[in-house]
């Protein structure tokens, strides 16, 4: 089950506080995603409310856990790729995140009159919803 919580704390562009520690489970190089709320997603077939879509601010990595809460740092490099902490991963480990990363991925075939575009995000703030990766 994924663990929610909030920014309680920017330190600097590398270093956030969040208000989930180890008694809510967190555990050091687990992934949050910082996400907000962008608009309501519709069925094409029923015409029902599927939920919110939620954007991806940024990621986090958990770096040092307390018991109610957790400093984290970004969990990705400026290419996009996850940072391995050499001391949650074996040579072993980092062999496989390597090895199964995603390639560059291609354009789909889109009717580009249908694409709404990807919203304006703010930054990163105090207050922001965090949920962990499952």
């Amino acid at each position: 089950m994924a663990i929610e919580g909030k920014i309680a704390r920017i330190v600097d562009d590398k270093t956030i506080v969040i208000n989930k520690g180890a008694a809510d489970g967190v555990k050091v190089g687990m992934i949050f995603s910082v996400v907000v709320p962008v608009d309501a997603v519709v069925d094409p077939d029923t015409g029902a409310k599927l939920g919110d879509w939620e954007a991806v601010k940024g990621r986090l990595r958990v770096t040092h856990a307390q018991e109610r809460m957790s400093v984290c740092a970004p969990a990705l490099d400026t290419s996009g790729q996850f940072l391995l902490d050499p001391s949650v991963h074996t040579l072993s480990a980092e062999m496989v995140e390597v090895s199964m990363a995603q390639p560059k991925l291609q354009p789909l075939p889109i009717d580009k009159s249908q694409a709404a575009g990807m919203p304006r995000l703010s930054p990163i703030r105090v207050g922001d919803k965090v949920r962990s990766s499952e």
